[in-house]
């Protein structure tokens, strides 16, 4: 007679149990287990990933619920059934609002039928609809992990959450493994061990297979159909798109064939609440893109304007995205601005009720560096040591995994418990640590979504207890609202653009052939351009030499590790056709647009079915067997390809030829959909920067002042003027063809002063002199440090005061202030020489990080220009350069034979870069390296730590 253990754990009972749901389930099979109960504590976070692990091992998956705070002592809850599970999810959910509040089970108005109770012996009370039990009963054993040794990293993790130091390593806590199961058969009369069987037999496993919980949309009094009115809401946005011209027939039958699949995998009411979720967010100017992913494959979404590509022009497939032969949930995923997602959660909580709507949780996991960190900080490790465990995990990702603890690197062995520590986070690490909210994901339910989820709640916000994986696999449809920082910078160049020329500006009409915006690409101008300012990009361009968009939207899908290897063939067969190299002519037109080279995932769909026969849907399943390697699938699709390929005429040889051909290449194959929706968000960000450089660059610099970006402002002719008192807001902003650096920007500068100085001036117009300025200012919260960060800056520069006078009267000043008007009118600044240029630079750079002044060596721009100096801007990997710049800082150390040598940070106005002096070169120069110093140098180039530096060959002091 078997018997069940009526109460297990697995990790997901947090910062208690060590054992992963994969490990439990292995060990309950191994030790002959044909069924067991999971009833973590208070929550069902590891529910439905024990009832997939366990179903997949024939082990019958049963789920409780531990609660150890209720007015009976510890309770054992076991949903008897699926309804006994809802009830049991909405249970554990009461609790997840009820934080830190004893649970009265007989005064709440939960539903208990359908669960079973097993209390503590002589705690036994009857509750109504439910079924009551005692342990003894039911012979129960306590089970507490699945290792014998599981118990010192129970300990440990007890240590970490309650962040208790000085654990010594080894058990705190009193627990029982799991034995073999006819350990605990026969050590129970048989009487008890068929209460127990009975118990388990009485349980029926009756969840729903394969059930989807689509949305529900609200449909207008005057419909009452999702199909007709998707379909009416289609024929307008279509009619729309081509202006009310006749819908070309290969639209319409795309539209028709769309809707078909749409109403026959019952997605009508779903894509009506991601049309209206778009809706709203452009009805109420939320800035979104193109699109993204598959779902740009779509025209129903083209029409119902969810996304602003064509698929058709495009030659993308809405079986990439939708498929009857490849059934899966839909995914279209949104990309929205940071600043204003919340606005469409608030609507969506507003319009589907609370009760309907839920922010998707998330687990936090100890990562590799977290699991080492923790557990050498239990052991109450020094800062030092902890530093030298995070030393130790940088050397490389698998530095965790690779260590043996009783053979560890000199570096850590030596260390206190370094042993102990090292084995700790190994168990630990990969474990769930805290429950998050995942950054995009929200659902959305037909009806009250704990009756299909349990729900938590975390810093106020309801969220599920499932991640994103299990809610998708009880049938739950996720919407992601994906936050999108250059939405933001788009929405706002779109503003200014509107402030300063006084007209709205409508990014999705604009021209993807304009010369410009393509040269722009052509010529590497793509500083703070989406996905094309790395330097990979810029390789690609520039191999590529983009003539179009089309070679746009390779390069955004070829720029990955991999796919990148084929950017040469690709630029080769563009400069000259003769070396595209195409197997079979009925492949050309796929192939001759992408010069040979199979780019994208539509491409492998196109050539089964032009090449094999295959339908759409049938190629999306061959795209995805290859894509994928499922060697079972491969090996189907393999045979069904060449069986296809004979049938339509071609030899058998040749068909296996461009199989082998296509398994190499689809490998890296790119979701073209995806490609062109991010490469059209890239071409409208390059639109800004050529046209409304001014309004673009403003805005690019409130989210990052690189050096690039400052010098590509530069060289546009742009000025650049520092935080001027008079003119400056919190951010940077453009007005009267100049942009002003943010009085924000300021380091030390206290915040509130920031909004007050804006404020006052905003009121009661500009500050006329500095007395002026301070008087106003009296009753704020303006400190001498406050005047200092402003001189630094040269925000007072305008009032006739040199920064050395400023900086050395700012005491008395607000000593003065302080005082009243009239004795700030009778302070007299005393008059002091102005500081050197470089330390006005310097102390530019070290408040606003950067330099507005210029740049020392900008007395020698013209000598430089004329001898072709290369700029740091300008700098490549692996060439000879000569360049002029200034020393920055010197750090000097010693080679491995003692000779000195040093490391040089140097910049040029354009960028900033590091120079290595080695020892020979060090004996020679080293007189001439001092900071400040101008130099002329001649030097080698290396890519170090993805960073290009310089190799000194020569060194000469300039600028005397």
């Amino acid at each position: 007679m078997s018997y069940t253990p009526l109460q297990v754990f697995s990790e997901y009972d947090l910062l208690r149990n060590p054992d992963s749901t994969i490990e439990l389930v292995k060990a309950l099979k191994k030790r002959g287990f044909q069924a067991a109960v999971l009833a973590n504590h208070d929550y069902l976070y590891g529910a439905e990933k024990f009832r997939q692990a366990a179903i997949s091992v024939n082990i019958r998956p049963i789920i409780g619920l531990t609660i150890s705070d209720t007015d009976h002592g510890e309770v054992i809850f076991v949903s008897k059934n699926y309804s006994g599970y809802q009830n049991l999810m909405k249970i554990s959910t009461y609790l997840a609002f009820n934080k830190n509040s004893q649970f009265i089970l007989k005064e709440n108005n939960l539903d208990f039928s359908n669960l079973a109770l097993i209390f503590q012996d002589g705690k036994e009370t009857k509750i109504k609809n439910s079924s009551s039990f005692t342990r003894k009963e039911l012979g129960y054993f306590p089970i507490d992990w699945v290792k014998k040794n599981d118990s010192v990293t129970a300990s440990a993790l007890q240590h970490i959450e309650k962040n208790e130091l000085n654990f010594t390593g080894k058990s705190e806590i009193v627990g029982k493994y799991l034995k073999d199961e006819n350990f605990y058969a026969s050590n129970l009369p048989d009487e008890i061990l068929k209460n127990n069987q009975h118990f388990i037999a009485d349980i029926v496993d009756d969840w729903p297979k394969s059930e989807k919980h689509l949305p529900i949309f609200p449909l207008p009094d005057s419909e009452n159909n999702p199909k007709k009115y998707l379909s009416k809401l289609v024929k307008l946005g279509l009619e729309n798109r081509f202006k009310n011209k006749d819908i070309p027939e290969a639209y319409q039958k795309r539209i028709d064939r769309e809707l078909r699949t749409i109403f026959q995998l019952d997605l009508a009411d779903y894509f009506l609440v991601v049309w209206d979720i778009i809706n709203f967010a452009r009805h109420e100017n939320i800035q979104l893109g193109a699109g993204r992913g598959s779902a740009v494959g779509s025209l129903v979404a083209y029409a119902l304007y969810i996304t602003t590509i064509d698929p058709i022009k495009y030659d993308l497939y809405f079986e990439r995205f939708l498929n009857p032969k490849r059934i899966q949930l839909p995914d279209i995923d949104i990309d929205v601005p940071g600043n204003r997602r919340q606005e469409i959660v608030e609507y969506l909580q507003k319009k589907y009720s609370l009760d309907n709507f839920s922010q998707i949780g998330t687990f936090d996991t100890f990562k590799r560096r977290l699991a080492v960190r923790d557990s050498a900080r239990i052991f109450a490790s020094s800062e030092g040591t902890l530093k030298r465990f995070s030393r130790f995990m940088a050397q490389n990702n698998d530095a965790l995994e690779d260590a043996d603890p009783n053979n560890l690197p000199e570096t850590i062995a030596e260390l206190p418990n370094s042993s102990e520590i090292i084995s700790l986070a190994q168990s630990i690490s990969g474990l769930p640590r805290h429950v998050g909210i995942h950054a995009a994901g929200i659902v959305l339910s037909p009806e009250k979504l704990v009756n299909y989820v349990p729900l938590n709640q975390v810093s106020d916000i309801t969220v599920t207890q499932f991640d994103k994986d299990d809610v998708e696999a009880i049938g739950l449809v996720k919407f992601d609202l994906l936050r999108l920082t250059n939405l933001d910078m788009i929405a706002d160049i779109r503003s200014l653009i509107q402030q300063h020329y006084g007209k709205k500006f409508n990014l999705d009409s604009i021209d993807l052939n304009d010369k410009k915006v393509l040269d722009s690409f052509k010529n590497l101008q793509t500083n703070g351009i989406f996905q094309f300012e790395s330097e990979s990009a810029k390789s690609a361009l520039k191999q590529i030499a983009v003539s179009s968009f089309d070679d746009i939207v390779a390069v955004n899908a070829l720029n990955r590790p991999g796919p990148s290897e084929n950017i040469p063939i690709y630029a080769q067969g563009k400069k000259d056709p003769n070396h595209i190299e195409i197997i079979d002519k009925s492949l050309q037109k796929i192939l001759l647009p992408t010069y040979g080279v199979i780019i994208y995932q539509e491409q492998v769909m196109q050539i089964a079915q032009v090449y094999a026969g295959f339908t759409l849907g049938e190629a999306d399943v061959f795209r995805a067997a290859i894509g994928h390697k499922n060697e079972e699938k491969l090996f189907a699709q393999h045979d069904a390809f060449i069986k296809g390929a004979v049938e339509k005429g071609h030899q058998q040889e040749q068909a296996e030829e461009i199989f082998a051909y296509i398994e190499r290449f689809a490998n890296y194959g790119f979701n073209k959909s995806h490609a062109v929706a991010y490469s059209k968000l890239a071409f409208e960000m390059a639109y800004l920067k050529i046209y409304f450089p001014l309004e673009f660059f403003s805005v690019l610099l409130n989210y990052d002042t690189k050096n690039s970006y400052l010098q590509d402002i530069k060289n546009k002719g742009i000025k650049l003027l520092g935080p001027d008192i008079n003119h400056a807001e919190r951010g940077f902003i453009s007005d009267k063809g100049v942009i002003y650096v943010g009085l924000g920007k300021i380091k030390g500068l206290n915040r509130k002063v920031i909004d007050e100085i804006v404020k006052e001036r905003n009121s009661h117009g500009l500050f006329s002199g500095l007395t002026d300025f301070l008087q106003r200012m009296a009753g704020s919260d303006i400190g001498e440090s406050d005047i200092v960060q402003l001189t630094y800056a040269g925000s007072l520069d305008h009032f006739g005061y040199n920064r050395q006078e400023l900086k050395t009267n700012a005491a008395s000043l607000i000593t003065a202030m302080e005082f009243g008007g009239s004795l700030l009118s009778e302070t007299k600044i005393s008059a002091i020489g102005e500081m050197s240029l470089l330390d006005r630079l310097a102390h530019e750079k070290e408040v606003l990080g950067f330099t507005i002044s210029g740049h020392p060596i900008d007395s020698l721009r013209k000598e430089i220009v004329k001898k072709g100096y290369t700029q740091i801007n300008d700098l490549k990997a692996d060439q000879i350069v000569k360049m002029a710049v200034m020393i920055d800082s010197i750090r000097t150390t010693r080679d491995k034979n003692g000779n000195q040598m040093a490391f040089v940070s140097i910049s040029d106005g354009s960028g900033e870069s590091s120079l290595t002096v080695f020892a020979r070169e060090y004996s020679q120069m080293s007189g001439v390296l001092k900071n400040g110093s101008l130099i002329a140098l001649i030097g080698r180039t290396q890519l170090r730590n993805g960073e290009i530096n310089i190799i000194a060959n020569k060194i000469q002091q300039i600028g005397h």
